[in-house]
């Protein structure tokens, strides 16, 4: 510090200001227990979070609470703005993101028809609870392209969300109930015989 008061100020001034992330980062393992216990709940507060950071980031009229809940429309398009990201940096990240997100609709939209087909035909009825199988195969495919969106975001591992908060656990717990339930009432249906 100078004893001159009229001498120019001697801090480091900087015009950047800290801007706001493009995606939702978070761990590969955080996303898929949250994922899976919440019964797939969680999908859908990771979509609204990716595509509400992606509309403060770039400043555009897009409805983040739609693209949540319509998810599986908007899954190709979220990676492939990921996907641009990455190769606007210059960098390179092996991954089909079309194939993976095709698989995500897939499963997702077709364990719904199933579901509604098995409760309206009598001779489906019994495969209906083939649907829970959904929940843990999505959970899977959104694990592995999260790791697409963390790097596109420059955290390849997800590290500064990798802590489970009180948040978290508000959300798992509607999903334990939702399995535990499931779980008895398969329990009840096939080894007890039908309630």
């Amino acid at each position: 510090m100078s004893d001159n008061i009229y001498a120019p100020p001697t801090a480091q001034l900087s015009d950047r200001v800290k801007a706001s992330p493009e995606f939702y980062v978070i761990s590969k393992k955080k996303l898929l227990i949250l994922s899976l216990l919440s019964f797939g709940l969680y999908t859908y507060i990771w979509s609204y979070k990716n595509w509400r950071l992606y509309k403060d980031f770039h400043q555009v009229e897009i409805w983040p609470l739609a693209r949540a809940i319509f998810f599986f429309f908007f899954m190709h398009q979220l990676y492939r703005r990921a996907d641009d990201r990455v190769a606007r940096s210059g960098r390179k990240f092996d991954f089909d993101f079309e194939q993976w997100a095709t698989v995500f609709v897939v499963v997702t939209l077709g364990s719904r028809f199933f579901g509604a087909a098995a409760r309206r035909i009598d001779r489906w009825e019994a495969y209906e609870p083939l649907t829970i199988l959904a929940v843990p195969l999505c959970a899977y495919i959104l694990q592995q392209a999260q790791g697409l969106i963390n790097f596109a975001a420059d955290d390849p591992e997800g590290l500064s969300n990798d802590r489970f908060t009180l948040w978290n656990y508000l959300v798992i717990v509607p999903g334990v109930v939702m399995w535990c339930l499931t779980l008895v009432g398969l329990w009840a249906i096939y080894f007890e015989g039908k309630v």
